[in-house]
C-alpha cells in the first residue's frame, strides 16, 4: 500500500465484511447439503449453517460497543490490503454452477477445497482483527472467532478425506 494512503477501517465496513463472510458461507453449507447424500455429511454441513448464522450474530454484538472510540484496526494497511484482495468478489461460489459443469463427485471435490480456501481467509480476517485490536476483551472474543473458523477448516479437510475413501 503506497505510503500515505488513508487506510480508514471503519466499523461499519467490518460489520459488513463479516456479514458478508458468514451469509455467503452459510449460504454455501446449505446449498452444498441439498447435494450430499450421506446422512452424517449432510448433519456436519447442516451444522456448519448454524455456526455461521452464530459468528455472524457474534461479531455484530461485538461492534456494537458504542463506548469504545477506536478499536485499534482503523488504520491497519495490512487488514486493508487483505480486505482489498479478499473481498471485493464473492468469497464462496455457488455450488449449482460448480456441479453444473462437474461430474457429482468432481463438484463436491471443488466445492469443499473452495470451503477450505474460504474458511483459510475468514480465520486469517478475524486474526489480522484481533492482532491490531486494543480493547482486551474484543480481542479475545476475535480469538474466538478465529479458532472456531480454523476448526471448521480442520472439519472440511477431515471431510475431503473421508470423501475421497469411498
Amino acid at each position: 500500500m503506497p505510503a500515505g494512503v488513508q487506510v480508514n477501517i471503519s466499523n461499519q465496513e467490518l460489520i459488513e465484511l463479516s456479514t458478508k463472510i458468514e451469509r455467503e458461507g452459510k449460504a454455501f453449507y446449505r446449498e452444498l447439503a441439498q447435494y450430499t447424500l450421506d446422512p452424517e455429511v449432510k448433519e456436519f454441513l447442516d451444522l456448519m449453517v448454524k455456526e455461521e448464522a452464530l459468528h455472524e450474530a457474534q461479531f455484530k454484538k461485538l461492534l456494537s460497543n458504542d463506548k469504545i472510540e477506536s478499536f485499534g484496526w482503523e488504520n491497519d494497511p495490512t487488514l486493508r490490503e487483505m480486505i482489498n484482495t479478499h473481498f471485493q468478489t464473492d468469497i464462496f461460489p455457488s455450488v449449482n454452477e460448480i456441479l453444473e459443469q462437474l461430474p457429482h463427485f468432481e463438484g463436491m471435490q471443488k466445492s469443499l477445497d473452495f470451503a477450505v480456501e474460504a474458511e483459510k481467509v475468514a480465520a486469517e480476517f478475524y486474526r489480522l482483527l484481533g492482532e491490531s485490536c486494543d480493547d482486551i476483551e474484543i480481542k479475545t472474543q476475535l480469538v474466538k472467532l478465529e479458532k472456531a473458523e480454523s476448526e471448521h477448516l480442520e472439519r472440511i479437510q477431515a471431510l475431503i478425506v473421508r470423501y475421497n475413501q469411498k
